[in-house]
């Protein structure tokens, strides 16, 4: 995966601007969620508003998005919410031990 300029425009405050990752998404057409990885190593997460702004905000650890998702989304976290954050534990390794329970 490719890094890239990304700007997300957010509704009713400033935009995010960073270079990086796209890691995890919803499915569908138009995904209601997604999350990066920004060159400097935080998590970005977007939970689309409408159909050009989203919720958008950025994390040092994938933890605190989980988090996000809950309080923005509800707990337990939409299936869509699900799909991105199960695809960003694929993409990323961080983001993989913050996801996955290890059991030995």
């Amino acid at each position: 995966m490719a890094e890239q300029e990304y700007i997300i425009e957010r509704v009713g405050i400033k935009n995010l601007d960073f270079t990086g990752t796209l890691i995890g998404s919803s499915s569908g057409p138009v995904p209601q969620l997604k999350i990066y990885r920004t060159k400097a190593g935080k998590f970005i997460g977007a939970l689309r508003a409408d159909a050009e702004r989203s919720n958008a905000s950025s994390f040092e650890k994938p933890e605190d998005l989980i988090t996000w998702l809950k309080g923005v989304i509800g707990s337990p976290i939409s299936q869509a919410a699900q799909e991105a954050v199960e695809e960003a534990a694929k993409n990323d390794n961080v983001f993989r031990a913050a996801w996955n329970e290890r059991v030995d």
